[in-house]
């Protein structure tokens, strides 16, 4: 018999399609056999992934595990904050050189500039009776290193003289104001070089775009929108139910912006389970969340700044244990937040802000009667050949935290059979833990139930088997920490004697 029940272990520690019912030897001399019911094992990662189906689920090198919920990225790009120029009007160029004044766009003053998408012409009429020779000059803008210039020959066809020239597109087109100023001039002269008055000279365009702009920053404020972001792990647990120690929400800003920016947080709340909100607070929002950002000789760069907030700096943790639901931020960027006088700054074509909000739980803390259930195959039919034995359950649990279980059997056609405890037995021992409550050694326990036998004959119908369990941290452990190390395994069979 000895023998024998050594050869089903050796059995159950294979994986189950390797070892079945038939692979048993019977002990002929004593009439007695073991049967290999259920054996398996459970990793932690597979229990999280069933409470938390929301989020992702990160295994560290030393197997600690971080429950990971991830939130919208916001986003706001140059071409939502600096949107084109419309034309609106024709600027008229009422005499051979005419200062103007570049409109102040989101508090930006040029002082250097690459435009693209837009189209530009100009508009003329005169009285001279004659060919005339037309040249239009902008110092302030050049295009491949030459002062823009536009030399127009405008043929005579009748007193007055009117027309237009054609479009000519912004496209890579170098603006350098001058105190935020341009020149738009003319010359215009009869072909025997006679200069003269235009009667009218305007200057039109569609739209200004900029690629690239250069220059002085205010302040003015970008609405990056509202947003929440989901948790779900607190909805598989009561009150109370699982306690982490230092649960942290992670802010990282990336700007490729080439000024200075502040977050301004309109909103920040928890809500819990109950719809509860409870405004988050942390002095590292009381001193500001500063972005880093490029300087100007690191134009094409992105730099990215993280604030993370966890239990020392923040309230976090009270609000998460309080079962948060859903973290609730609105948050915009102000730029040149201290009004840096005479600065000069930039931005890109490709430039943005993004703004990622992350929440890790690492799976470190305490829980209270956490449910799991596992359903194994099992056919139990030749346990009808039987008329006495025992169940042997065996478990090792490298986890810190105990668990009580209930097993149900079921027939075929999923019916219940049967339970094999009056009420829910520990069947995993809490690991041993080191001071930080790390488990040290797996934890082994035996179980020998006895099947009386008119139950014998009932439970050899089972085709499966439930195994609904309830895990706690152990009375005498404040905080454990769970590893993807730390398995569960489980074996159960049946030795018998054979029917005389």
């Amino acid at each position: 018999m000895i023998k024998m029940i050594r050869r089903w272990w050796m059995c159950a520690l294979l994986p189950i399609a390797a070892c079945n019912t038939q692979d048993i030897t019977i002990d002929q001399t004593g009439a007695e056999w073991a049967l290999p019911l259920i054996q398996g094992q459970i990793k932690p990662s597979e229990l999280i992934l069933k409470v938390a189906t929301e989020a992702q689920l990160l295994i560290q090198a030393d197997g600690t595990l971080i429950i990971r919920y991830t939130g919208d990225v916001l986003q706001k790009t140059k071409k939502e904050i600096f949107t084109p120029l419309p034309g609106s009007f024709p600027i008229p160029m009422i005499d051979t050189n005419n200062q103007i004044t570049l409109p102040v766009v989101n508090n930006v003053i040029i002082k250097k500039a690459t435009l693209t998408n837009g189209n530009y012409f100009f508009n003329y009429a005169h009285n001279r009776q004659e060919a005339i020779r037309l040249e239009l000059f902008v110092p302030e803008m050049k295009l491949n290193t030459n002062i823009l210039r536009h030399l127009i020959d405008v043929p005579y066809l009748g007193t007055p003289v009117v027309g237009n020239t054609s479009k000519f597109s912004f496209n890579d087109i170098i603006m350098i104001p001058v105190n935020n100023k341009i020149s738009l001039n003319y010359k215009a002269r009869t072909l025997s070089g006679e200069a003269f008055k235009m009667s009218s000279v305007f200057f039109i365009f569609d739209q200004i775009d900029f690629s690239y702009i250069e220059g002085f920053f205010g302040q003015n404020t970008y609405d990056l929108k509202k947003d929440s972001l989901e948790i779900d792990l607190y909805d598989g647990f009561v009150q109370g139910g699982i306690y982490i120690d230092d649960p942290r929400i992670i802010l990282s800003v990336t700007s490729s912006f080439g000024f200075p920016t502040k977050a301004v947080i309109n909103t920040f709340d928890l809500q819990t389970k109950d719809n509860n909100i409870i405004p988050f607070k942390s002095k590292l929002l009381d001193e500001g969340l500063f972005f880093n950002y490029p300087k100007i000789n690191e134009i094409g760069q992105s730099k990215t700044t993280t604030f993370v907030f966890n239990k020392d700096n923040s309230n976090v943790r009270d609000v998460f244990n309080a079962q948060a639901k859903r973290v609730i931020y609105d948050i915009d960027a102000l730029s040149n937040p201290l009004l840096i006088a005479d600065s000069t700054h930039f931005v890109t074509e490709d430039g943005k802000f993004t703004i990622a909000v992350t929440v890790d739980l690492p799976l470190r803390g305490r829980i209270t009667q956490y449910p799991a259930t596992q359903i194994f195959e099992a056919d139990a039919s030749k346990l009808s050949s039987l008329e006495s034995g025992f169940l042997l359950l065996e478990t090792t649990n490298g986890m810190p935290i105990t668990a009580n279980a209930q097993f149900y059997l079921y027939n075929g056609s999923g019916a219940l059979i049967d339970s094999i405890f009056v009420t829910p037995q520990v069947i995993f021992k809490a690991a041993p833990t080191d001071a930080n409550g790390v488990a040290t050694v797996a934890a082994f326990n035996t179980l020998k139930i006895p099947v009386p036998g008119p139950k014998i004959n009932a439970w050899s119908a089972t085709r499966q088997i439930r195994v609904e369990t309830v895990f706690n941290t152990p009375a005498d452990k404040n905080i454990i920490q769970i590893s993807n190390k730390d398995i569960l395994t489980l074996r159960m069979g049946f030795v018998g004697k054979f029917k005389s």
